[in-house]
């Protein structure tokens, strides 16, 4: 019982919340995925039994009703020659087999209903184990992340001569951003003359139409 309690809590429950809270939860979301892969193989296991007992209760309860018919149809030709006796067993026989169908036709529906529970939670089972699963990668990279980042740290020189790198490579970045910058300009003016290009030529153009008219009406 303590396990199904703790799984149905962590069906529930918000795995980015329970990260938060806890103290170690790379720890806590590998003990999760422990329980959830146990209860899940449990949960199969129940349901599989569940679903086989489902169908054996259908066939069982298709027998009984192929029962009545047949001893329905036996009434009926015993009727029809005559023989009222015969119909009589016949028609008790199929009063047995509707009582049967009755019960079986219970068990067959509660049946149902269990196969489908089941089956619900095998589904919400994989679901939240996928998400506990992504989560521990999730947080995996980012505890081997903080790790590297203190080796890093922890081999860095707590001196002036870290303070003077930095300055170094700051200066080094504001010197290429200023070469962007004179080349991006350099190549605005250069587009700028290209643009002008175009009106220039239809300028002429036009001047020497004007020209020729001129000339056409003198």
């Amino acid at each position: 019982m303590g396990l199904l309690k703790r799984i149905q809590g962590l069906l529930t429950a918000n795995l980015n919340d329970l990260v938060d809270r806890c103290e170690n939860p790379e720890k806590m979301l590998r003990q999760a995925i422990r329980d959830m892969e146990t209860a899940l193989g449990r949960l199969m296991d129940g349901a599989a039994r569940a679903i086989a007992h489902q169908r054996l209760l259908g066939r069982q309860l298709e027998e009984q009703q192929q029962a009545i018919d047949r001893c329905a149809q036996t009434a009926e030709a015993a009727v029809a020659r005559g023989d009222d006796d015969a119909a009589r067993r016949a028609l008790r026989h199929k009063a047995e087999h509707q009582r049967l169908a009755e019960a079986l036709a219970l068990q067959t529906t509660r049946a149902e209903v269990l196969s489908d529970r089941l089956r619900n939670q095998v589904t919400a089972m994989r679901i939240k184990l996928a998400e506990a699963r992504r989560k521990l990668r999730e947080v995996s990279a980012r505890h081997q992340a903080v790790v590297a980042q203190r080796k890093f740290l922890e081999h860095v020189p707590a001196d002036n001569g870290a303070h003077a790198a930095c300055s170094t490579f700051e200066r080094l970045c504001t010197r290429i951003e200023q070469t962007e910058a004179e080349t991006e300009a350099l190549l605005e003016l250069m587009g700028d003359a290209d643009l002008d290009e175009p009106l220039d030529t239809e300028v002429e153009a036009e001047l020497r139409a004007l020209k020729e008219a001129s000339h056409v009406v003198t």
